[in-house]
């Protein structure tokens, strides 16, 4: 197998949903930049799962560095802090042990498209999913770890939810969001490439 340099560890939001990896930020920056990435990202994942297969999906495949979001379905399934915090503070330890640079994104914001999904359910998940940022600017700023927003480039700072160009449903990008997000990563890629990260 060829060096992998960065593998996307996260859920729909890396893997690309609905439109399918090849869309996805990771394989667009990629594309961009010339960097052997593999996406694994897996639709409706928790931090918890995502950690259950770090030793498998990352940490045996060996790449330079890794990138982990996760906790829009925490938010969705209503997990604390505390535990969503602890699984991501886990794999970043478990890719630091194995000589992995972590690098820690923060999830994109919701957007109220007027599905049928209650304002007062979107309203408790944006309350969680903020808590989970804070905690992984905390993360990132304890341990000194790059740190990519994809909150504030899909933020309508108007009313605080997701632009709704930038969004497929409430919580998905469209081609357009997921091109924005590329955008944020294409500079961390390309210190990767000329290895000057």
């Amino acid at each position: 197998m060829p060096s992998i340099d960065l593998i996307g560890m996260g859920d729909s939001l890396t893997w690309g949903y609905p439109f399918g990896p090849e869309v996805s930020w990771l394989e667009l920056a990629a594309r961009e930049t010339g960097l052997k990435v593999l996406n694994q990202g897996i639709s409706g994942e928790t931090t918890g799962e995502m950690l259950a297969r770090f030793d498998r999906d990352v940490v045996r495949l060996e790449p330079r560095t890794v990138t982990i979001m996760g906790g829009t379905n925490d938010a969705w399934a209503g997990y604390t802090v505390a535990e969503v915090g602890g699984n991501i503070r886990t794999m970043v330890a478990k890719a630091l042990q194995a000589g992995i640079e972590p690098v820690v994104c923060l999830p994109p914001p919701l957007c109220l498209t007027g599905s049928d999904i209650p304002a007062s359910f979107l309203k408790k998940m944006a309350g969680l999913l903020a808590a989970y940022r804070a905690a992984c600017q905390d993360l990132a700023r304890d341990r000194r770890l790059k740190l990519l927003d994809f909150y504030t480039p899909l933020l309508d700072p108007a009313t605080g939810w997701g632009r709704k160009e930038y969004f497929a449903d409430d919580a998905h990008p469209s081609v357009e969001g997921y091109r924005t997000m590329a955008a944020v990563a294409v500079p961390l890629f390309r210190k990767l490439c000329s290895g000057t990260s």
